[in-house]
């Protein structure tokens, strides 16, 4: 009985695995296709010929690198900031001794379950004057109320003990918070600093709502203009500039590009990932 259970549950993960996998390898098969012998809505079992003018043509595109740049700032500036301030208070909420500490994560919970809504925060942007500069996209967002209670969570369950000896000899907060519980907790901050890296590399409505210059525009702007332009230039007729590379080669090898750095980065704190996701597990 175990047995057939293991083998119907490894089954569906293979097929959850295999419909998962299955869009990104047919984008990466369309982008290294022949133009000449695909077409839009052709399922691709494999490559058809093997042409690399798409990413040469994408290389070649100034504002494709332009949005790669800007969306790499932005992460790496998302990371660090995001961070630095959800650590903090995840640290001072998990302390028992502080004062006011129920009112506190009362409040920081209340806005997980009640937003402002697009329009004021939209004022609260331009009225501190981060209209179209790169922190409209990092600041608003700075503080995830999940990722605060995971990590709050995580370190509540480090022990007392070694804080209270901490500060036996001469350490305060600060010191007992980087030197002991950071270290500790290296695999929830690497859970979440994926999730916030994942977040704002595929953030859309941010860029579109508070972004209005060409120099700023974000890797996600880009592919959907790309797509747009595409779609008109073939139902006009405007294919001057793609007579050597189809439009389905062109728009797989820009989504295929713009997956690839995070599918790089996974690999690499897989470990810490897996760990991380037992964030308040119950102890046995």
């Amino acid at each position: 009985m175990r047995l057939r259970s293991n083998v119907w549950i490894g089954g569906l993960l293979i097929l959850f695995a295999l419909m998962t996998f299955l869009p990104f390898y047919y984008v990466m098969c369309a982008s290294v296709s022949d133009s000449n012998l695909i077409s839009e809505g052709q399922l691709l079992l494999y490559p058809k010929g093997f042409n690399l003018k798409a990413y040469s043509m994408i290389f070649q595109n100034n504002t494709f690198i332009n949005a790669f740049l800007v969306t790499v700032t932005r992460t790496l500036l998302g990371i660090v900031i995001n961070l630095a301030l959800q650590l903090c208070l995840a640290f001072a909420l998990s302390r028992t001794y502080l004062p006011g500490r129920k009112i506190f994560m009362l409040y920081i919970i209340i806005t997980m379950m009640f937003h402002g809504g697009i329009i004021p925060t939209f004022l609260i942007v331009k009225g501190t004057g981060m209209i179209d500069t790169i922190w409209a996209l990092v600041i608003p967002a700075a503080i995830s109320t999940w990722n605060v209670i995971l990590l709050r969570t995580f370190f509540e369950n480090v022990p007392d003990s070694l804080e209270e000896s901490a500060k036996m000899d001469g350490a305060n907060d600060l010191t007992v918070f980087v030197r002991i519980y950071l270290p500790l907790s290296l695999p929830a901050v690497m859970t979440i600093g994926l999730f916030i890296a994942v977040t704002h590399w595929n953030s859309f409505t941010d860029a579109v709502i508070y972004i209005n210059s060409q120099e700023l525009q974000v890797l996600q702007i880009f592919l959907r203009n790309m797509v747009i332009h595409l779609d008109m230039a073939t139902q006009l007729g405007d294919l001057t500039a793609m007579k050597d590379v189809s439009s389905l080669s062109l728009r797989a090898a820009s989504i295929f590009l713009a997956s690839l750095p995070i599918i790089i980065v996974y690999p690499f704190i897989q470990k810490f990932f897996i760990k991380g996701v037992m964030v308040g597990a119950v102890k046995g």
